[in-house]
């Protein structure tokens, strides 16, 4: 699920001149480096002598474990990622989508690295190419949503073609209190950008859709081509502190264009946690797989904002969650375009 960083500002104009005429060398780079890019019949990234996929899971599509944190390490990590959220002025160069970049290889040098490597590392243990985890912060308000939308790499939009992460994450460092679920539709966006924008029918369709209320500890893991948010539903409630969660997707054989290396001023530990300072220690050594609730749909239709069009969704009959249960459902949902947006449906 993608965010908004800055980096903190200290440097003159000039230097910060000197960094966009950078970063529009960059975007030219990536955008030389996709013509060369192979995806298979999946919509994945793959190489000329196969898939990619090797050592991780897809199925299912969307898998949740408690416990998956640490119990000592959620302060200092809740802590780490509020100075993330905050590190983000006006301007600066991590402004307008930015995330952060960890390489497989490299040694982590603050929790949050520390964190994302051990997801990646979790999830991809033995990775077939080139292999990072791509990762940033939300720190919101109990009762804020997150709108639906699909990770891809947003650099190469121009280019006609969705990229996605193999794999998506969320990790949930607060939520005691009713708060908003995150839900996953296994619902997928075309792989070229010629096509209708939304593969879903303007009625009479289903998708399996899971139902995941934060909780300190909890750990999302799900197919990185699946449509993903956190909206509010008209009668839920949601209160109680601000929700902070760190989002990780794992990208093999691609780096995402908008995804740079941790700034230096965050790269910096908490003097009070010196046990946390390698991938594994921020992670339970005993972490639970939950089975998801299977419920039923909702009586009645939410309308959502997507893709210049109208997402139309059915909750779970309990989109609370039965205070704190994961849900698993087939939902009614469809998708129309705005006038005079897209012609056709499938």
């Amino acid at each position: 699920m993608a965010g908004t960083y800055s980096r903190l500002q200290d440097e003159s104009q000039n230097e910060e001149e000197e960094e966009a005429e950078e970063e529009e060398e960059d975007v030219e780079d990536e955008s030389e480096e996709e013509v060369s890019l192979q995806v298979d019949e999946d919509g994945r990234v793959c190489s000329g002598q196969g898939p990619l996929t090797q050592s991780m899971t897809f199925e299912p599509g969307a898998r949740v474990r408690d416990a998956f944190v640490a119990d000592a390490a959620l302060a200092a990590l809740r802590r780490c990622a509020e100075v993330a959220f905050q590190a983000r002025p006006s301007k600066g160069r991590y402004s307008s989508g930015k995330t952060f970049w960890a390489a497989w290889g490299q040694e982590p040098r603050c929790e949050l690295e520390a964190l994302a490597l051990g997801i990646l590392h979790c999830h991809c243990p033995n990775p077939a190419a080139s292999a990072g985890v791509e990762w940033w912060t939300l720190c919101l308000e109990g009762d804020s949503d997150v709108g639906w939308h699909w990770d891809r790499d947003y650099v190469l939009e121009d280019s006609g073609v969705n990229i996605h992460p193999m794999l998506g994450t969320v990790t949930y460092l607060s939520g005691k209190q009713p708060q908003l679920s995150t839900l996953v539709l296994d619902v997928l966006s075309p792989t070229s950008r010629d096509e209708a924008p939304v593969a879903l029918p303007a009625a009479n369709a289903q998708a399996l859709c899971t139902a995941v209320p934060p909780r300190a500890g909890r750990h999302l893991v799900f197919d990185g081509r699946f449509l993903h948010g956190a909206p509010r539903f008209a009668g839920v409630e949601a209160q109680g502190p601000r929700r902070v969660t760190f989002l990780a997707n794992i990208w093999v054989g691609h780096k995402p264009g908008n995804a740079d290396p941790l700034p230096k001023e965050l790269q910096r530990w908490m003097e009070e946690s010196p046990q946390l300072r390698t991938a594994g220690a921020v992670l339970s050594a005993s972490p639970k797989c939950v089975q998801p609730k299977e419920v039923a749909a909702g009586d009645t239709l939410a309308s959502f904002p997507l893709e210049g069009g109208t997402l139309s969704l059915a909750p779970p009959q309990d989109p609370q969650g039965g205070g704190g249960d994961v849900l698993s459902y087939l939902a009614p949902v469809s998708w129309m375009a705005r006038p005079g947006t897209t012609e056709e449906r499938l």
